[in-house]
């Protein structure tokens, strides 16, 4: 849902740069175009409708691509930390755990929950304060 609406609210340049099919982007385009709440609302459904069949990670990782292209940086451990954790369950949190026992348990358990359901507004936010607070674990021993 909120992928769809990112959709319609970024720049033309990158928009086009997506590689989407002719009718998904003819969707967008016409979502755009439409103020009124209710119609916008009833379009986004329509724009969902046609990223179903489509490979959402794929698209999610090419809009990242675009939106920060220097963001292909080496991963740090708590970087790679961060996206165990955020992949994994409850066992890699215990690992992460058992190999940094001074960490802040109830603070990171908050902030990994916080970074999993995140509106797409604040994602970044959420998964820096994630990223920092392994950082800090790590760095503490």
């Amino acid at each position: 849902m909120e992928f769809a609406k990112t959709l319609t609210t970024i720049s033309e340049r990158h928009l086009l740069r997506m590689q989407l099919s002719e009718e998904v982007l003819r969707v967008v385009q016409d979502t755009r175009r439409i103020s009124s709440p209710g119609a916008r609302a009833r379009a986004l459904r329509l724009v969902r409708q046609e990223l179903r069949g489509l490979d959402l990670g794929l698209l999610r990782e090419r809009l990242e691509d675009l939106s920060h292209p220097n963001s292909r940086r080496a991963s740090t451990p708590a970087d790679e930390w961060r996206k165990r954790l955020l992949d994994g369950g409850e066992a890699e949190f215990a690992a992460f755990l058992e190999q940094y026992a001074r960490a802040e348990r109830q603070h990171l358990r908050t902030l990994l929950r916080n970074a999993r359901t995140a509106p797409a507004a604040s994602q970044n936010k959420a998964l820096g304060a994630l990223t920092q607070a392994l950082r800090d674990a790590m760095s503490s021993g």
